[in-house]
């Protein structure tokens, strides 16, 4: 007996996209289960959707699933019960017969296969926005530079089809989070047999695109996480890029008020920690922790009130351990790093733990 075989389509807020989409992949989606990965769309996606089905008798089912692309699709992974597994964007631009040519890759016993941009037969459109050509230029680089892809031409490629044996050897190491579910995956992944096969990739005709800052940050953090072979957590990575950002703000805040202001010393520094601070709780609040933020200004003070004091108990820490290890006769700049480093551990803990609490459900 053949394997089954699903079609996932992530989507959030694809009116007038995903009937035309369906439309277009009904042909390609007979045998098959196809599911709707909704996020929360606030217009008229999933009911477009559900009446494009009935239209074309595709086989839909449509899955709630939390925000966050990535998150969507291995929520998905999780609630089908198929051998194989293809993901493709909702949005049109991606042609829905490349499917076919993925699904027999696995057919032919390929664990992953990869609807690519960059390889013979493939082709992008000419109308495709020139900033999201240099973006896509420049993350796939540094991607290929950093990452382990397993010779992925297009590891930022979001059409894609996987073995479910595959998923279940990189769930263990695989930590959802990120924007390109792919990109995790091969990170997380130690061997793979890959495929890619050609893709025409379209220009949105309708809707906005979802590229935004937190989408770029979520791309950056990814990269590190490669590069460190998926051994570090996802949030720690960008509690430490976000720290790195403050940091730098502290600095220059304080040099401005020293330098500029001429401000005593005892004076320009709480400027500096005050901008720092304020900076680093934002960026948290929009990025590290999206998934628990802080909405409204009341609540944004109160979390930042909550912020401070947690740093404060870092800070308590960092002196700690620094000045106790110097004592005992590690060298002043061991200690001092042994002291940030602590400091950041128990920043790190009461932010998760205090600050951004996850809500008991």
């Amino acid at each position: 007996m053949p394997p089954t075989e699903a079609i996932l389509v992530p989507v959030l807020n694809e009116e007038g996209a995903i009937g035309p989409f369906l439309t277009e992949l009904a042909p390609h989606a007979v045998g098959r289960q196809v599911c709707l990965l909704d996020s929360g769309s606030h217009d008229r996606t999933v009911a477009e959707a559900q009446s494009a089905a009935r239209e074309c008798d595709v086989d839909l089912a449509v899955v709630n699933c939390p925000p966050g692309l990535a998150l969507a699709i291995r929520f998905g992974v999780e609630q089908v019960a198929e051998q194989h597994l293809a993901v493709i964007d909702g949005d049109g631009q991606h042609e829905p017969e490349v499917l076919d040519r993925l699904f027999q890759a696995l057919r032919d016993g390929s664990d992953l296969a990869v609807g690519s941009r960059f390889v013979a037969g493939s082709s992008v459109a000419e109308d495709w926005p020139r900033y999201r050509q240099a973006a896509s230029a420049a993350f796939l680089t540094l991607v290929r530079t950093a990452v382990r892809c397993h010779d992925v031409r297009d590891p930022l490629s979001g059409c894609f089809a996987l073995q479910r044996q595959a998923w279940q050897q990189a769930a263990p190491r695989f930590e959802t989070g990120g924007y390109k579910f792919l990109l995790d995956f091969l990170a997380s992944s130690p061997r793979l047999r890959v495929a890619e096969r050609p893709l025409a990739f379209r220009a949105r005709r309708v809707g906005r695109s979802k590229l935004s800052f937190a989408v770029c940050w979520e791309l950056l953090v990814s990269i590190a996480r490669g590069v460190l072979r998926a051994t570090v957590p996802r949030r720690w990575i960008s509690f430490g890029g976000v720290g790195a950002i403050g940091t730098a703000t502290d600095t220059l805040f304080t040099g401005i008020a020293y330098g500029l202001f001429d401000l005593p010393f005892a004076l320009a520094r709480p400027a500096g920690i005050l901008a720092g601070m304020t900076q680093n709780y934002l960026l948290n609040n929009l990025l590290t922790f999206s998934d628990r933020r802080h909405r409204g200004l009341a609540a944004c003070m109160r979390g930042w009130g909550l912020y401070a004091a947690a740093q404060s108990v870092g800070s308590v820490v960092n002196w700690a351990v620094s000045v106790g290890t110097h004592a005992l006769g590690t060298p002043w700049f061991i200690a001092s790093m042994l002291g940030v480093a602590a400091g950041v551990v128990v920043n790190f803990l009461t932010a998760t733990k205090l600050v951004w609490r996850k809500e008991r459900t």
